[in-house]
């Protein structure tokens, strides 16, 4: 049985630059992606001065790797991990096995906060964000893909391929 790979890749949307340290925070709460070899790489870039202006570009936001974008967001699977864990474990554990689980358990909420992770994205944007992945298992048919695009208002549309 041969396994799905994924790879995913965004256009590079320019963000608002008196926010960036606030997404930088808002992007760690975040499992951005899950796939068998890899996980989804996300920068935010600083482009170089222009040589002829002295300005610098926007920062942008540039998302890709190896793994199929399936958004999960860490804070709100640590409390479901902490709803079903007992009084029962000393305090030294606790932590420890709390991390534990909830890394564990991320895997499974993979792609169930796409839409969340989108909408509180849009607030950091200048312009539309576009990610696509695409799926493959020995490099054959039937490919399958899809892609979010998310405006500056939140206004999201979603494409199947395949």
């Amino acid at each position: 049985m041969a396994t799905l790979q994924h790879i995913t890749a965004s256009n590079a949307p320019t963000v608002d630059p008196e926010r960036v340290d606030e997404l930088r925070e808002f992007l760690d709460e975040w499992l951005i992606g899950t796939g068998s070899f890899d996980d989804i790489t996300v920068k935010i870039g600083n482009p170089e001065r222009n040589p002829d202006s002295g300005e610098a570009d926007p920062p942008q936001l540039m998302l890709y790797g190896y793994a199929s974008f399936s958004p999960a967001h860490r804070p709100t699977v640590r409390e479901a991990v902490l709803e079903d864990l007992g009084d029962d474990l000393h305090e030294d554990e606790r932590k420890a096995v709390i991390d534990a689980e909830t890394e564990d358990l991320l895997w499974d909420y993979a792609g169930k906060h796409a839409e969340e992770f989108l909408r509180r994205l849009s607030s950091f944007l200048t312009e539309p964000f576009v990610v696509q992945t695409v799926g493959h298992e020995k490099c054959r048919f039937p490919l399958v893909g899809f892609q979010f695009t998310v405006d500056t208002e939140g206004e999201i549309e979603y494409v199947q391929l395949g």
